[in-house]
């Protein structure tokens, strides 16, 4: 608190009077100071320095208080040295969170990663390399774990960089892939149905195939969990070993099988964009929807087609009828979904939301 001493007006006591008379003294002195001082600065100024050039002049004289700014607060005083024109990126740690860390062959692992003051955050994982989507402050993606991968341990990276391209960071985390056992299915196939299942039409299939998943749209579509595409009982599980007429065990089944009645209505399981529809030799006429972020789900065996490709499609819209088109043994829906082009379990999807 500021104290302030009073007087009674026009009343000059002996105070004051000897005060004022000091601060004369002192103005007199000032004065002849600055004269010899501003001498001084004038035969220094015509001097040379030891590198040849003039020095300039210091400030020698006080700054009088009715000129002097006011010193800024020391929150804005910047004491630290100047940035170059072009700065090195901040290197900011990663964090990264794999959900889960202990997934099954055949499963989905949702990858989370914090990556401040990063333009892009790449993944490499199982010989490639993806891009993660920006969601808020992090980044984020979902890789899918072949159904027929050994257990034991894996690892993946995020790498992230700036608008540049340069490096900021890279982690790398690992997970447990265990083993799951699943049933084998044991089909009988008549000769007109075994007819269907060619060399040629196995490698005219794949061909197909290739195609649809060399493309991905970015963005994500879906906000929550999956639901069921079409009514009726789960007959074949995802994952399933395939014995054809008593025979080896040859391939996995690549989706889920519901059996229902011809004409049954399909529904598209999540929002997305109708990517393909046609016929394939062996999956027969199939719709494929691409929900971004590199998931798509596929609707094969139909017996009709309610969509067009290009077309947006919600949740739960209807996108065809249940048949029995390519190789059937009766009117059912295989529905499937792939990460990337991998095959994961699509049941797994209508139990956990895999978003960030």
């Amino acid at each position: 608190m500021r104290h302030v001493l009073s007087r009674p007006p026009g009343r000059r006591n002996r105070w004051y009077v000897r005060a004022e008379t000091r601060l004369a003294v002192v103005v007199v002195t000032m004065l002849l100071l600055a004269g010899g001082a501003a001498a001084t600065a004038q035969q220094r100024r015509d001097e040379p320095g030891p590198s040849g050039v003039a020095i300039a002049p210091q400030g020698l004289l006080p700054t009088p208080p009715s000129a002097r700014t006011a010193d800024p607060p020391a929150a804005t005083i910047d004491a630290s040295p100047k940035s170059s024109p072009h700065p090195s990126p901040t290197r900011s740690p990663l964090l990264l969170d794999l959900r889960p860390q202990q997934v099954g062959a055949g499963e989905t692992i949702l990858i989370w990663t914090h990556a401040p003051g990063a333009f892009s955050v790449s993944l490499e994982f199982d010989g490639g390399v993806y891009s993660l989507l920006p969601e808020a402050d992090a980044f984020w993606g979902v890789v899918g774990i072949p159904v027929d991968a050994a257990p034991g341990s894996g690892a993946l990276t995020v790498t992230a960089r700036s608008s540049t391209g340069d490096l900021l960071d890279s982690s790398t985390a690992t997970y447990e892939l265990v083993a799951v056992e699943r049933p084998v299915d044991h089909l009988t196939l008549t000769p007109e149905q075994a007819s269907v299942l060619t060399p040629e039409a196995g490698a005219r299939e794949i061909e197909l195939r290739a195609q649809i998943f060399a493309e991905f749209d970015r963005g994500r579509r879906w906000t929550t969990y999956f639901r069921r595409p079409t009514s009726g009982v789960m007959t074949t599980e995802f994952g399933q070993g395939r014995s054809y007429n008593g025979g080896p065990v040859g391939s996995f089944h690549t989706g889920v099988d519901f059996a229902t009645p011809a004409g049954t209505a399909v529904a598209a399981a999540a929002p997305g964009r109708v990517d393909w529809v046609g016929e394939m030799p062996i999956r027969g006429l199939s719709v494929i929807v691409d929900h971004g972020a590199g998931v798509k789900t596929g609707y094969h065996h139909l017996q009709s087609a309610a969509v067009a490709e290009g077309e947006r499609v919600d949740g739960g819209q209807h996108i065809g009828a249940v048949g029995e088109s390519g190789l059937a043994t009766g009117p059912h829906l295989h529905w499937e979904l792939t990460v990337w082009g991998v095959n994961v379990n699509p049941v797994s999807w209508t139990l956990k939301d895999f978003t960030p």
